[in-house]
């Protein structure tokens, strides 16, 4: 859909309740994505999912490749400006809108990006219940990261429902209402790709680490060559490349390397896994270096145009110091726990909604690997 006012009425209304899972970034559509899959499982209530943000059609080919059509996509009138204000002023009049429209039960929103504030900001003020997923996960200073921990700290503030990575639920800082269903990024489908599966089930293991490198403009061939060095410096070391370099010829000297993947493409789904697995991203493409921290992963920009923010987890390096730029990154924690994902985290997310509307006495699915 192109536009929410050719959905009314388009869909069946057969739910006492309906819930917008409203993103804004392709690191939202990642987490948002297997909850719409989980809430159309249980038929329970009706899950719209919304694409939206500064690049709405970005967001609407995100779902499609995460395997879930976009229900809404909330297309801008233009372009907005760069800055917080303006992204946040071409949102709030079409969301207020889009929520009077759809009068829904709640909205569903992640982490503490603009869309999600402003999503949070009104629906608080049209009384309509905000499901915070990924609640919680904050730092002591109120600029890092900037301005996500802030808008995490107003989203708390206004959030019905409380849905954690991790943390305790009783006696928790957020409030009542907090349930930790897990990242559900883990609910995602695996990787496609075999070399990927293995790889990044590997990593979650404990016995590798991985570094992505998706570089396409001809003035990074020098950092391709760069990369066998990480190989040869560290054994556990694993490289994955993609792009258009993958034909060079330092690309295809690396792709002798046993531990090195070259791909002249990785898809979406893919790739959010990859890069959730990895320890560093290094990329020329502004874009997947913008969603990489909120994969949960530093990523360094070749040669890119960036304006730092305080703790900003981007770099944005000239290629000659690309390498030193990484090895820092690694060697700061060289063997970081691994994430735990047990696959039934969406089903606690929608199983969580759920209890809210009263649909089911208490959200009961199977705890996650790591409580048991």
């Amino acid at each position: 859909m192109t536009g929410f006012e050719r959905l009314i009425g388009e869909l069946p209304d057969d739910h006492e309740h309906d819930v917008l899972l409203i993103a804004g970034s392709r690191p939202e559509v990642a987490r948002l994505a297997p909850v719409a899959t989980a809430i159309a499982q249980a038929d329970r209530i009706r899950g719209l999912t919304v694409a939206t943000g500064p690049d709405p059609m970005t967001i609407h080919d995100a779902f499609e490749e995460l395997g879930v059509a976009p229900d809404i996509t909330l297309l801008q009138h233009e372009p907005p400006g760069h800055t917080p204000a303006a992204i946040a002023a071409s949102l709030m009049a079409r969301l207020d809108a889009l929520l009077v429209d759809q009068d829904p039960s709640a909205i569903m929103i992640h982490g503490g990006g603009m869309t999600a504030v402003v999503a949070a900001q009104v629906a608080f003020w049209r009384l309509i219940p905000v499901v915070h997923l990924q609640a919680g996960v904050a730092t002591d200073d109120l600029l890092c990261p900037f301005p996500e921990e802030a808008n995490r700290r107003i989203i708390g503030q206004l959030a019905s429902l409380f849905l954690t990575a991790g943390g305790p639920t009783i006696a928790s800082p957020l409030g009542p209402n907090v349930l930790q269903v897990g990242d559900t990024i883990g609910a995602n489908r695996p990787p496609v790709d075999p070399r990927f599966a293995d790889l990044v089930a590997r990593v979650s293991r404990g016995t590798a680490r991985l570094v992505v490198a998706g570089l396409d403009g001809p003035g990074s061939t020098e950092v391709v060559g760069d990369l066998p060095a990480l190989l040869a410096r560290d054994d556990d070391l694993e490289v994955v490349l993609f792009g258009d370099l993958c034909g060079s010829g330092p690309a295809e000297d690396l792709a002798r390397h046993g531990r090195a993947v070259v791909v002249p493409h990785v898809e979406l789904g893919d790739l959010v896994h990859l890069v959730v697995a990895a320890e560093v991203l290094i990329s020329d493409d502004p874009e997947l270096v913008r969603d990489s921290p909120g994969l949960g992963t530093p990523a360094v920009l070749v040669d890119g145009p960036h304006v730092p923010h305080p703790g900003d987890s981007i770099r944005s390096v000239p290629r000659r110091n690309v390498l030193d730029d990484v090895w820092r990154i690694l060697d700061v924690d060289p063997r970081p726990v691994p994430s735990r994902h047990d696959g039934k985290e969406a089903q606690r997310a929608e199983a969580a909604v759920a209890w809210m509307f009263g649909l089911c006495p208490f959200p009961q699915v199977a705890p996650r690997s790591s409580d048991v």
